[in-house]
Order: C-alpha cells, then structure tokens, then sequence
C-alpha cells in the first residue's frame, strides 16, 4: 500500500510513519514617506479616501457630504491618484510600472470581509487554496505545487515587517497570516516575482497589509458592533474598538484597536453529535506609536497580536465521493472521531521603523520580530485505522496526529535610496533573518466514539527542530530617468541562506532516530524594468524579474536511506508587458498586462524506497493575461471588473515518486477567473446619505493535487458567487448590512483522500462557506 500524504498533515511524522509502514510496518503608512519626498496628493475614489486620510471622527459627517453634493458637485472626477509603496517608494498607482492591485480598508468594511476568502477574487490572478480558517495557500498567477506544497510562494508583509516562515518546517505554505481588517488602511498585492526587493518566498507575488498610522494632530475614536448568520448553520457577533490619541501635538501619537469575532460554524460532525464544529473564534489588536521629532524624521513602533481557535478546524471539510463530489453525510456534515479537530494559532508582531532625511539621500531601518505558536489536533483514523487496528486488536481504535508548532523570527533591513526626481535615482539595502522553529508531531490512540485514551506504547514521536534558518542579502537597484517619457530600472539582489536542521523520532511504528542535517545557498535574483509614458495617462512597460524560494535539510529522511540530504532553491524568471491608461477626463483607469513565467527545479515531494522526502524535479510554465478596469460616469457611481486567463502546466515529467507529465495543467490553478462590481453612494436628505453595492466573482474548474500511484487526477468544477452590501451614515453612526455568497454557491477550495490510497473514497472537501447574512452600527467620537 502507498501511504497518502495529506495536504492537511505535516511532512515529518506523515514521513516516517511512511517509511515504518511501508519499509519495515490607501495612504502612506507615516508621515514622512520612505525616500524623503512628499506624499501625492490624495483624493476620494468612489467616495472612500485613499490618500490625506480623514480622522475617524469625520468618517460619517464626510460621507454624508459628499453623497448630498454627489450629484450636483461638478468638481472633476480622478480615478488616478491612489498612493502605494509597491517599490518601497511613495508612488501613484498608476505610476508603477508593474501589477499592483489595491483593495482599501474602507472598501473591506462596508463588504463585511474578515478574511482573504472574501476579497481575493478582487485581485487578478490571485487564487486560494484554503482548508479552514487560517489554513490557507495563496497562488499567484498560478505558482504553486499543490495544496501540500510544504514553502509559501507568495511573501505576506504587514507594513515594512516580513511575515510568516520562509521554511519548510513551519508549514510555511499553509499558515498563511490573515489579519483582521479591523485597522487596515488598503492591502496591496504585487503580482509576479519580487525577488530583488524582497527576497525568498516572492516567487508568485506579495501581499502587502498596510495599516493606519496615528494621527497627532487630534483625539479620536470609532466602536463597531456587529452579528452574522450563515445559512444552515449559527450566528457570531463581532466587537471592534479604535482609538488615536496625541501625546505630544503634532509630535507623538498612541493609536489602539482591539477586536473579538465569533465565526459561526456551519458543519455538524454526524459521529459525535456536535453541531456547528468549524466554528471559530478570532480576538487580538495592534498598538502603534509614531514620533516625528521634525520634519526629518519619524520613527514608529507597533505590536500587533491576533489569535485563533476552533475545536473542529483541523478536521477540515466534509466527506465527499471523488467521482460524483457528492456529499456523503450530507453537504454541511462529516463523520470524524470524538475529541479531535483543535486548531488554535497565536501571532505576535513587534516591529520599529525609522526614516530619516539626511538631505542628499533618505536612510530607512526596519526591525522586527515576529513569532507564531500553533497547536493542532487531526483526526487520521480513516489512514491509519484499517492497517493499525488488526495489528492492535482493536475494534473501534482512533487515530490523531497532533502537532505544536512553533515560529521565531527577527528581520533587519537598513536602505539608503536616493530621491526619485533625480536623473539617476539609486537604491541599495542590506537585509537580515534568523528564524527558529520546532514542530514536534505525536501519533495519538483512543476510543473513535469516545475519545478516551488507549494505554499502548508510544507509536510515534518526531521532533523536527530546532530548524535555525539565517539569511543575509544585499541588494541594490538604479532607475535612469533617460528623458521626461523614458526610464529603465535595473536591479540586483544576493543572497546567502543556511540551514540547520535536527530531527529526533521515536516509537513502534518510527523507531529510534537523531540526526542532524546542514545545507546553504547562494541565489541571486534581478530585475530589469522599462517604461514609457505616453503621456501624463498612459503607460507601458517591460519587466523582467526572477525568483526564489529557500532550499534546505530534508524532512524526515535519516542518512543512508538514498534519499538526498538537502533540497535545492526552485527558481522562475518572470516576463511581462503592461500597460496602464487613465481615459474620460480621469474618470476611468484601465490596467493590462500579459506574462509569461519559467520555473524551474520546482520543490516537490517525492518517494523512492518506500519512502517520501522533498527534492527538486520537473518544470513548469505560467503564461496569462490580467485585466483591471474602474470607471467612475457619475459622482458617487463606481463601476469595476476584473478578469485574468491563466495557463499553468507542466513542461517536464515529475521526479520519480510523482505522477505528472508534460503538458499537465498545475494543481488548483483556474484558466479564468473574474469579479465585477458596482458600489454607489447617495444622498437621503435630512444630513442622511446611504450607499449600495455589490459584485460577482467567477472561478473556473481547477485540477487536484499531482497523484503518488498512476491515476487521473480529479476536476474540480467551476463556481459563482454575489455579494451585496449597503448602509446609511447619519452623523457620526453608521449602519451596514451585507450578504456574502447569496446564491449560496458550493465552491470546493480543498479536495483530497482521507484514506491511504490517493484515489481512494472518501475525499475532504472544503467549501466556501455558506449564504452569510450580517450587519454592522458603528459609532466615530
């Protein structure tokens, strides 16, 4: 039998139980921008501020305004002017030359949204491949492996600070970090590799949370209050609270948030009785301080903290037949074993930004440490059951694996760049990491019905770690301003990483094992970047990019087992051409660009010697087209659409171990995908304004994981879904109510086999959730 790997579970244990089994048994985040110069000018795109931020205490009062004045205001309409730091520079939106897709704050919150599953079909060529709340793999522009792809490809950052594991040992391509949007200014997403600004892991893009700087010019604050329903299952309420206080006028400035949400739970486990198990409970805050002592200088410290729990999300979806995907139990049921399913993840982030203005160039430090612990608790019974309860004489054994996890990370990173209004605008940065993890995996028995213990020896113990993973780069980059309609950007970045790994196992099915693995590599990413302008509204550009992801010490393979100690960096070089037009007297933008992506020595998980290890084997093209487009025909009336071709295959067999051959579509990645939307905003009369919207999202048919035995792989179907909102602002209250997902579309985000067979019945599969009804009231003081 060829034991199945889980895209939910963990490669070490999962490993050597497999070779015991089968071998023997919208603003610039401060107020200084990063090289020194003014901010742009900012502006109300479709009636949400995007740059020269209101306080909150005005949020109300400004909305109703300009809905009163919406219709007769004639002030021209710009859609142009969004201010993002894509580049680690303050630059109009429009004026980057490269894909950027910008979703703001203010947007998040009238849409309800507190996860990437509500947004990310607002930005081309961003897909998901999510099993539960806070297990989620982000693809862009079709850059994965498949849902058990062990590294991120896509960096998460939250302002300056790098977030999340650049390894293999901390499931670094599951944990995604998803921050509450609670205080989040507008998230920016980079499309395409950025491996020469920031380094590893940026293979397919980076998402960027920017949050909301203090504001030492007032006192001010908002309190939010809200309940949901999801369809067929419970209702959660949410609290959220904001603050911003001047310590020292126009100097110093404290601001807080905090917030509580109850995700309600949709899916009943038929085996124990429990109703709603994936619910889930999320809670944390941030507080910043930001000094600006002159106008040379500021200097901002933040903390944030954000916590996660549920007693069922590790045991994610529902039990499906492969062939048919009908639900077995029923859509919203699955049958696992009492006492399993805990998922709990805890993330802390301190990080303290400098920026000061020598006069002849601009000299930024960012520090930060961050730190993830996750604990977990899965339910395997139906891998492990049918080949360890004959061997144990157990008639109704159950089975689990849990598994802590824990993440330290500290980054430097110290750039000196020069102002961009120069012929010749320089840049150069040295960066620094060192993460620590451990991952200490246990095989679990007990009654299936019960959850009671049964007393046998240990069947497996695996400590993986401590994993010390250090990187030093360097990197530099100069953009010559050739002519007023002319620049060339060109740029370069090297990087050292190490790799130490030790791994410790015991137990009947493991054995004894301790073993101490060591590698290091030195990749070397680049970036050439073309543009011309027009004129002051059209754009084109070329831009040619590589990327890389870490290589390391292999999991779960002890010496002399034929397998390859280390596994190398997998590397792509990315190829685009863009546009970007701004039409209609700035009342439209329109975005396009076609790629073409070349990976290489992409990282997989293969077997050989009936046993599985990671190495590097096969290549792999993306080529596709991405589309934006915002018109805004009337004061108030915004209109948007944007839709993405993506085709990403195979063009090389995979290593031995795996099944996929050349021409081969890439797991979970959709050839279309597409979102269009409408948001209006309008006056009542009576110092009463409202606003209404809503949008559409369309996500094509996708191909599972790549199989371990030969096999046709399965197809996922297609999927639609509508989200609504509206509210009225009266004062300084707001009230908002929101449907996500009317038509209660059944989209599959997850799919694979339980059982050891990776063919074989049943299937989990995770679904995006059900119709959810809420509303919101929001007082600004």
């Amino acid at each position: 039998m060829q034991f199945q790997q889980y895209p939910q579970k963990r490669h070490g244990l999962s490993l050597a139980i497999a070779i015991a089994l089968l071998g023997s048994f919208n603003a610039v985040a401060q107020p200084s921008t990063p090289d020194g110069g003014d901010p742009a000018a900012g502006a109300a795109v479709g009636g949400v501020s995007v740059q020269g931020q209101v306080p909150a205490a005005d949020v109300g009062a400004q909305h109703a305004q300009q809905a009163q004045s919406s219709t007769s205001s004639t002030a021209p309409i710009d859609l142009a002017t969004i201010v993002v730091t894509a580049n680690k520079r303050s630059e109009l939106l429009q004026n980057v030359p490269m894909a950027v897709s910008v979703v703001s704050g203010d947007d998040l919150r009238r849409e309800g949204a507190n996860s990437f599953a509500d947004y990310a079909t607002q930005i081309p060529g961003l897909n998901l491949i999510s099993t539960a709340a806070g297990q989620t793999q982000l693809v862009l522009r079709g850059i994965t492996s498949g849902s058990g792809q062990a590294n991120a490809s896509v960096s998460t950052y939250i302002d300056d600070a790098p977030y999340g594991s650049s390894t293999v040992y901390a499931i670094g391509g599951l944990l995604t970090p998803d921050i509450d949007p609670a205080d989040i200014e507008r998230i920016e997403v980079l499309r395409g590799p950025q491996g020469t600004l920031y380094g590893a892991n940026s293979l397919g893009g980076l998402v960027k949370f920017v949050t909301t700087p203090p504001d030492a010019t007032r006192a001010y604050g908002r309190v939010t209050v809200g309940y949901d329903s999801v369809s067929g299952g419970g209702s959660g309420l949410t609290e959220r609270a904001m603050f911003n206080v001047p310590l020292i006028e126009d100097k110093l400035a404290l601001r807080v948030n905090a917030y509580h949400r109850d995700d309600p739970g949709y899916i009943d486990n038929v085996a124990t009785g429990k109703s709603e198990v994936n619910e889930d409970t999320v809670s944390g805050g941030r507080a910043q301080v930001l000094w600006t002592p002159n106008d040379k200088v500021s200097v901002r410290f933040s903390a944030l903290a954000q916590n996660l729990s549920g007693d069922g999300l590790a045991n994610a979806g529902v039990e499906v037949d492969p062939t048919t995907l009908k639900p077995i139990y029923g859509y919203q049921k699955q049958s696992r074993a009492a006492g399993t399913g805990l998922f709990k993840v805890k993330y802390r982030l301190y990080d303290l930004s400098i920026n000061a203005d020598l006069g002849w160039a601009t000299l930024v430090s960012s520090s930060s440490y961050g730190t993830q612990r996750v604990n977990q608790d899965q339910d395997v019974t139906m891998a492990y059951g049918p080949m360890l309860n004959p061997a144990f004489g157990l008639a109704n054994g159950g089975y689990s694996i849990s598994d802590p996890i824990t993440l330290g990370k500290f980054t430097q990173e110290l750039r000196l760049q020069s102002s961009t209004e120069q012929t010749l605008a320089w840049r150069a940065g040295v960066f620094y990491t060192r993460e620590n993890t451990t991952n200490h995996q246990t095989i679990n028995v007990f009654d299936a019905t019960t959850g009671a213990l049964i007393d046998l020896p240990s069947l497996a113990e695996i400590s993986i770690g401590p994993g010390i993973f250090k990187e030093w780069a360097g990197y530099a980059d100069v953009t010559w301003h050739a002519t007023s309609q002319l620049s060339v950007l060109v740029g370069a970045r090297y990087t050292h990483d190490s790799t130490t790994y030790t791994q410790t196992g015991s137990g009947l099915l493991t054995g004894p094992s301790q073993f101490t693995s060591r590698s290091t590599d030195t990749p070397t990413t680049f970036l050439v970047n073309p543009s011309f302008k027009f004129n002051d509204n059209l754009m084109a550009y070329v831009r040619v990019a590589s990327g890389f992801r870490p290589g390391g010490a292999n999991v779960g393979v002890p010496p002399g087992l034929g397998a390859p100690a280390t596994f190398k960096p997998d590397k792509l070089t990315s190829y685009e051409l863009g546009f970007k037009s701004t039409l209609l007297d700035r009342s439209m933008v329109f975005d396009a660009d076609v790629f073409y992506i070349d990976w290489s020595q992409i990282q997989l998980a293969s077997t050989a010697g009936n046993f599985s290890f990671l190495g590097n084997g096969g290549k792999a093209k993306s080529q596709g087209v991405e589309a934006n487009w915002k018109y805004e025909p009337m004061r108030g009336l915004v209109l948007s659409a944007n839709a993405s071709w993506t085709d990403a295959t195979l063009t090389q067999d995979t290593p031995p171990g795996l099944y996929g051959y050349n021409g081969d579509r890439l797991p979970w990645v959709p050839k279309w995908n597409a979102n269009a939307g409408v948001d209006y905003n309008f006056p009542l009369g009576g110092g009463w304004s409202g606003f209404v919207g809503g949008s559409y999202r369309y996500v094509g048919a996708r191909m599972t994981d790549f199989l371990s035995e030969p096999g046709p792989r399965f197809t996922v179907p297609s999927y639609h879904g509508v989200d609504l909102h509206a509210g009225v602002y009266v004062g300084n209250w707001t009230i908002r109510g929101y449907v996500k997902n009317l038509t209660n579309a059944r989209g599959i985000t997850s799919l694979s086999s339980e059982t050891e067979d990776p063919r074989g019945s049943p299937f989990a599969a995770s679904y995006v959730p059900p119709r959810t009804v809420g509303v919101t009231v929001g007082l600004d003081f």
